[in-house]
């Protein structure tokens, strides 16, 4: 029997994503960005650039817009043995069901089809260059932790016998202190934002008053599903016994996610 015969008319598969728990060991080891200089005691939440930040490029991705690359940005970090600086690097999200697809699902490992996905250690910013304007801008004007970077992949994918193509980015991420430690980290909201081609005109793909969880992808209909606690206290934190919405997001062309739940 073809397998894909087998296969649910509405396919929806879990991943490890960057929302879900399984990824959140290497966010919660993540030091996090101090806001307070140990000088003078000031904030830097206002801060526009990374020159108190010790920051270091790793990775030039390629993405599947031809004049469109990405550069990764890590926080420096010093080997206590070895007194040398070093950052990390990044790692990739991959889905764990090629053997149920052929060419009319072809995901090429992929997070989900056309999107890679990748997450660090301390990755604070993403830089975007256009070969063909020769423009540079940062994803971020101020110190952000970045959990989980979605852009198009470079190889082409299909789904249901189509070809897909992404012009855009999502970023999972936290970028604010909610809830007023000093410290931008786990511990505070996650938000979730889309980014156009040139990596700018960045928009909530789910209201910032909630912290996303974790995702699943409908792929009979390009949809993701984000699960999302409402910060219904308003202390800016994650708390178990807030309520979970479930928000879904049309692939195709990203926009502030409905409600479904």
């Amino acid at each position: 029997m073809n397998r894909l015969s087998i296969i649910p008319f509405l396919l929806i598969l879990t991943f490890i994503t960057l929302f879900s728990s399984c990824s959140s060991d290497e966010v919660k080891k993540s030091e996090g960005i101090t806001l307070r200089q140990s000088a003078n005691d000031t904030l830097l939440s206002e801060q526009k650039d990374f020159a108190n930040l010790n920051t270091k490029p790793n990775t030039v991705l390629l993405t599947g817009l031809a004049s469109h690359r990405l550069v990764t940005i890590y926080k420096e970090k010093y080997d206590k043995r070895s007194n040398q600086p070093y950052i990390d690097g990044n790692y990739y999200y991959s889905n764990n069901h090629n053997d149920y697809y052929d060419k009319a699902n072809n995901w090429n490992n992929h997070f989900m089809p056309g999107i890679e996905a990748i997450y660090g250690y301390n990755l604070l910013n993403i830089s975007h260059y256009n070969l063909s304007t020769k423009e540079s801008n940062l994803f971020f004007e101020s110190p952000v932790l970045i959990n989980t970077l979605y852009y198009p992949a470079l190889e082409q994918d299909t789904l249901n016998y189509q070809p897909i193509n992404r012009n855009y980015y999502m970023v999972s991420v936290y970028d604010e202190d909610t809830n007023n430690d000093s410290l931008i980290n786990y511990k505070d909201l996650r938000r979730f934002y889309h980014f156009d081609e040139n990596g700018k005109n960045k928009t909530p793909l789910v209201p910032l008053d909630y912290s996303v969880i974790k995702s699943e992808y409908d792929s009979k209909n390009d949809l993701m599903y984000v699960f999302a606690q409402h910060d219904k206290n308003k202390n800016g934190s994650k708390e178990s016994d807030e309520p979970l919405h479930v928000f879904w997001i049309k692939l195709e062309a990203p926009k502030m996610g409905e409600r479904l739940y």
